[in-house]
Parts: structure tokens; C-alpha cells; sequence
């Protein structure tokens, strides 16, 4: 009987340090990391490359007048940060490929935004390439913002990006004010952010 009773509440135990112990994962469905905030972000090249992750509240659509469908981009070191942690603060979300040609062309405007303007959180996604050929691309330009690799292009999935570059603009509070498919002059992109802060 004492037998038993020992071996039951071993067993109990046992599923509980599994139960806690979990599958790696916490409950967004992300692999875990240490939440930070902008001001800690690594100031290197592409803030250091930063891998993209959906969470469980990305669904629904990136239509403008609607929230903005939450991610996660975490760093090796086992950092990382939600596009909901940046509400406070205008977002330019710039999806682009090192083998676009208007991406070429317009990356030098998103930089200067990055460099002069330290209201606006830039945030560039690069859709399905490797760091062999990102890199490169961001040495060129000067990349210093948050270079996120949508590696499964999930993220790009879920914001409807068929064509490349395709900008979003969210708002302070995460919604989306405005989209554009195609090359960005510095005038338009001037006036789109224009409208994320005003609001």
C-alpha cells in the first residue's frame, strides 16, 4: 500500500514538471526569448539580422483601418521584441529582395528616414533570401534599421505582399493608415509618414 502510494505521487510529480517544462514554446506559439524594448535593439548592421515569427495573433488581415497583424523577431542570443512592443510609435514596414531593382532604388530614402527621424520605427523584411545575400545588400546601403529575414515568408504571407517593395505604414496605435505596392519616392514617403503621425 505505502508502495503504491509512493509510486502515485512520484507519477504526480512527474506530470507536473512536464506540464512546466512545456514544449519549448510558450503560449504565443514562439520559441522563447527575452522581451526587449527599441532602445536595446544591437546597433550593428541590420540591428543584427533578426529572424521573423508569427504569433498566434497574427491573423486576420493587413487591410488599412485594421490593426496591424502582430510578430515576433527574435536574435540569436535569445532577444527579441512584437511589433506590438513599437505601439507608441509610427512603423514603416518595408518588405523587399535583394534582387528588386525598385528596392534598390528606393532604400537610400528609407534609410535617411531611419537616420533623421527617431520618431518612426523602420522596420525592413526581407522575404526568403539567406544573410549570405542580405548582407552584402545592407553594407551597401548603410542598413543600421532592424533588417528582419522572413525566412518562410510567412510574414509576407500574412500581409498579402505579392509584389516587391511593398510598404505599410502603421500608426501609433498599430493600425494601418496607408499601403504601397511599388517604388516609394522620397516625396511620397514623406507624406505617408506624414499621415502615421498625425493620427
Amino acid at each position: 500500500m505505502q508502495r503504491r502510494r509512493i509510486v502515485f505521487l512520484l507519477s504526480i510529480e512527474l506530470l507536473v514538471l512536464v506540464a512546466c517544462a512545456g514544449s519549448g514554446e510558450d503560449s504565443s506559439g514562439l520559441a522563447p526569448f527575452t522581451a526587449i524594448v527599441q532602445a536595446d535593439f544591437p546597433v550593428e548592421l541590420g540591428a543584427g539580422f533578426p529572424v521573423a515569427q508569427l504569433t498566434k495573433s497574427a491573423t486576420g488581415s493587413a487591410e488599412i483601418g485594421q490593426p496591424a497583424p502582430n510578430f515576433a523577431f527574435a536574435w540569436e542570443d535569445g532577444r527579441g521584441a512584437e511589433l506590438t512592443s513599437l505601439r507608441g510609435r509610427p512603423v514603416v514596414l518595408n518588405f523587399w529582395a535583394t534582387w528588386c531593382g525598385p528596392c534598390r532604388a528606393e532604400m537610400p530614402e528609407l534609410v535617411a528616414l531611419h537616420n533623421g527621424d527617431q520618431n518612426v520605427v523602420v522596420l525592413e523584411v526581407n522575404t526568403q533570401e539567406t544573410l549570405a545575400a542580405i548582407r552584402p545588400f545592407a553594407e551597401e546601403f548603410g542598413m543600421a534599421m532592424p533588417v528582419l529575414m522572413d525566412e518562410s515568408g510567412d510574414l509576407r504571407k500574412v500581409y498579402g505582399v505579392r509584389a516587391m517593395p511593398t510598404t505599410l505604414f502603421i500608426d501609433a496605435e498599430g493600425v494601418i493608415r496607408a499601403r504601397w505596392a511599388g517604388l516609394l519616392t522620397g516625396e511620397q514617403l514623406s507624406q505617408f509618414v506624414t499621415q502615421i503621425q498625425a493620427n
